[in-house]
Order: C-alpha cells, then structure tokens, then sequence
C-alpha cells in the first residue's frame, strides 16, 4: 500500500473522549491591549475543549487529540491551504525526479527552534528517521521512505521505494524537532519520555507549562520566522470533558473559545457577543454495507438501502445542521473527487427489495453509541430500512469490537456507521486505505473487492504525472460508487463559539478539530 493511513483508532480517539471521566480546574485569564514589537497582541486567550492529549511527542501526531496540542508549538515541511492546495512551510520548494521516486525539498533558511538553534537539513533528516526508528504514530504516513540525507544545510534528499507523487503530501503530517535538543534528553527510548511533556519545536508558539489531563499554556514565540501579527501573547488550552462546562465557563467569561458542546448548547449564545464558526473537515460518515453479507451482496439491496437513508434528516437531527449530506466517497475538501448524491427514493427502494427477494429479510446495524452523530444515525438508519421491508437488528458497539467483527464475512454487519477520514487532502491514500481488496477485515470495512479498482488505484500511484494519477482515482470511484457498497451519508462539520474580540477562525484541511495557530484578535 502506497502512502497509507495510521490507524482509525487514532482519530476515532478525537471523538470517544465523551467516555473519560476526567475533571477540569477552571482559571481567570487576565487580558491586556499592548501590542509587541512583532506584532502579537499581550493578551490571553483562553480555549475550552474535550479534547484531552495523551503526550506532546511530536511522532504521536496521528493521534488527532495529541495534534491539537502539538500543532502550534511545531512546523511541518509542507503545508495546505484552505482550498487543499499544497503551499510552502519549511520546505519553500520541492520536486520529484522523473520517475517519482526520488524528492529533493529546499528548506527556508530563517526558521529557527524555540531553544535558539538554526533550523537546517539535519534536524529534518533526524526527524523523519528518528519516525522511522519509533515505528508509531507518524510513521505510518511516511512508509514509503528508502532514504533521506542533506546534501547541504537547507538541501534534503528524499529516496522513495515505489513511485508515489502523494507523498509530499504526507509531510504535512510530519513535525520537525530540533535534532540538538532531542539528543541531548534522548534517553534509552529515543527521547519519547522527554517529548511527552517538553517542547522541541519552531512554531508559532512555544510551551510554557503543561498539567496533564488539565491544561495547557503556550506563548507567542516572537522570533518565528512567519511573524506574530494578530496573533494573542498567549493561549491558555483547558481540556474540560463535560461539555456543559464548557458552556458555563464561556458565558461567564473564564473562557474565549468553546468546542465540543452539542448544538442545544451552541445555539444558546447571543450572536451579537459571540461568533459561532462552522469548518468543514475531512471527515465522511458512511454506512458501510457487507458486499459479502447474505442479503447485502446483491446490489439491489445496496441501491435500496440508499434510497432509503433520510439525508437531510441525518444533517438536520444527527448534526444537529452542522454538516451538508454527502456527494461523493472523498470529502468535500478535496480535489479529484466523483460526485453522484444520493437521494431519498422510498418507492423505487421498496421494488427493487421486492425484485431481490429480500422482502421481510433481517439486517444488522451496527454503531458506535458514544458518538451522538452515530448514534442519532443509528436510528434513521433503523426507521429507513424498516420503512422498506426489512427487519432490524441493532447492534450498538464500540470501534474496537467492531474492528474485530470485520474480520470474517459472516461476523461483519450488513451496515456498519463509522467516519472515514483523509489526514490530508491527497485521493489516493484515502481511496486505497478504504478500497483496496488487500485491505479487507482491516480498514476495507464494506469487504469491497474489485480487480478493476485495485489496478486504478496501483496505475494512480505509479502515475508520474498529477493529472494521470487524477484521472486513475476518478476512474477508481466511478466504478465504487457504481458498486454502491456505502452509504456516503454526511460531511460534519467542526463547529466552535467564539467569543467577538476574536476573528472568525480559518480553516486548515490537515487539522482535524481546528488549528489553534489560525486564532487572531478583531480590530
């Protein structure tokens, strides 16, 4: 597999923390109107959030409740724009060698750590393999490195071991340490205790304290080479597990930002003193169908249990109308996508379980409960195939028995409702994780398998034009969604309340909550 995912497990994390227990000390947050000579304004913004991190190690960013944290206090090598065009961060410049498998990177030559150390060559070669050494976390987006060296302080050499023009995507994903610094506190395990809770970064800020399970506090690192204007002096992050809390501690002010309250909760805030956001994610939620199921295997069955499925229902009861129904098996952010949006058809849906001879046949559901959007969809689902001729079995789960239900045909649901997700806006190492016949009982949770798409796929990766590789993916999700084996159901979005001295926050396609960096001062 070219390029492939870290494990779901690490982003479904984001979402299941509604289970933890843990409890939040709240604090007054004191804020001033100066400005430094940089441009950063003195004063202190203070952010609410579920998201609780597990270490601040840089190579554990796959974990999306680690990357929140993480995001700010590190540089990736290459960056993403709003629209999910690849844009320069340490690495100004790049170019692959005819046969894609070679990528030379030009580093800036102005970045420096927060420890005062120059950024160079060396500390990027160090990074990626020191990932390569740990074997986890980031390491699964950077397989396909043979080698790498510097041929000079702002020169990087990348050797690949398949063609793969997707990779320099998945440097967005990398963080860059300061290579000094980590040495000097690497320890028996490659300084994976040091990093947990201290900072070897050149970010846009730097860490300043750190209670774990509590909060954390980071200041504005004045000598970053991309600068400070706008930007708060400071960010006080307070990891709050109740979201009613959370909602508290924003109306009397103790916070700036809020994330992670239900919509009841969001709509509670008056529009004149405060801005609620919605950011679109790379996120999809399916309904994978078992293309190996007794009565779903035939595809009309799978046409069927589409034409049932209420799409605005699901945006309007499960995301509570933060999100948009599905058009395509790519999220809405990226480019080289296919769309063919499902609609709600229950007649046609009626005859064509009729024409299969599957009138009064038993189907299971399967979802996670922790997860309301999952949950509320779990009951549409429910009332769409029973509204058809079906009979329901309905099997709340948690990711980790599901995972283990996929591994056989006959122990796979017939649905299943999970997220799918792109850490970055590339088609094919989504397309691949998902699709692929060799990932089935994995991360092929629909069992889908299909001689013509597994050699789109290979042609799209072993393609040494963009615009080949392109055509490849789409002609890949073509043929999938003629197959019909999910249910594209919806995009949710991000939705968080911000109070009005803050700009309304931007949107990052790598990031999957929000990037904390994107936060400026109004006015």
């Amino acid at each position: 597999m070219k390029t492939p995912l870290p494990t779901r497990a690490g982003f479904i994390a984001l979402f299941a923390i509604a289970a933890l227990a843990l409890t939040s000390c709240g604090i007054a947050v004191p804020n001033t109107d100066k400005t430094t000579q940089s441009g950063a304004s003195h004063q202190t913004i203070a952010v609410g959030t579920r998201v609780v991190a597990e270490t601040l190690d840089p190579a554990q960013g796959s974990n999306a409740n680690n990357d929140f944290y993480i995001a700010a206090m590190y540089d990736r090598i290459v960056g993403y724009d709003s629209s999910g065009k690849l844009v320069p961060s340490l690495a100004t410049k790049w170019k692959y060698s005819d046969d894609a498998k070679t990528l030379s990177l030009t580093l800036r030559g102005d970045a420096k750590f927060h420890s005062g150390n120059q950024l160079t060559a060396d500390d990027v070669v160090y990074t990626l393999k020191r990932l390569q050494t740990l074997g986890s976390g980031s390491a699964g987006y950077v397989t396909d490195l043979a080698s790498i060296k510097s041929t000079s302080p702002t020169e990087v050499t990348l050797s690949l071991k398949n063609p793969d023009l997707s990779f320099i995507g998945a440097l967005s994903l990398v963080y860059v340490v300061d290579s000094q610094l980590v040495q000097k506190n690497a320890g028996a395990d490659n300084g994976q205790q040091w990093l947990s809770n201290n900072d070897a970064g050149s970010g846009p800020y730097s860490l300043n304290s750190y209670t774990a399970n509590q909060q954390l506090r980071l200041d504005s690192f004045d000598a970053y080479w991309g600068g400070s204007q706008g930007r708060p002096s400071a960010l006080v992050l307070r990891m709050i597990t109740e979201p009613s809390a959370i909602r508290d501690e924003l109306k009397a002010g103790n916070i700036d930002v809020a994330y992670g309250m239900p919509s009841v909760d969001v709509n509670s805030f008056n529009a004149d003193a405060y801005n609620v956001v919605s950011l679109p994610t790379t996120r999809v939620t399916f309904g994978m169908m078992n293309m190996q199921g007794r009565v779903t295997s035939d595809v009309r069955v799978r046409e069927a249990i589409q034409l049932a499925y209420d799409y605005e229902g699901h945006v309007k009861t499960a995301l509570g109308g933060a999100g948009q129904p599905a058009d395509a098996i790519l999220p809405a952010s990226m480019d080289c996508r296919v769309t063919d949006k499902p609609t709600q058809d229950i007649p046609k849906a009626k005859q064509l379980v009729k024409d299969a001879g599957a009138e009064g046949a038993t189907l299971s559901i399967a979802y996670q409960p922790v997860i309301p959007e999952q949950k509320v969809a779990g009951t549409i689902l429910e009332a769409s195939l029973r509204a058809i001729g079906f009979k329901v079995d309905v099997r709340p789960v948690t990711f980790s028995q599901y995972l283990g239900m996929i591994s056989k045909p006959d122990t796979t649901p017939d649905v299943a409702i999970l997220w799918d997700f792109a850490p970055y806006p590339s088609p094919g190492p989504m397309l691949n994780h998902t699709w692929n016949s060799a990932n089935i009982g994995t991360s092929n949770f629909a069992r889908y398998s299909n001689p013509q798409v597994d050699k789109l796929l290979s042609n799209g990766f072993a393609a040494t034009d963009p615009d080949a590789a392109c055509t490849a993916f789409k002609d890949a999700q073509t043929q999938i969604l003629k197959d019909r084996p999910a249910i594209p159901m919806a995009y949710p979005a991000i939705v968080l309340v911000q109070d009005k001295k803050l700009q309304k926050i931007g949107y990052d396609p790598v990031s999957p909550t929000f990037d904390i960096t994107l936060l400026k001062l109004a006015g």
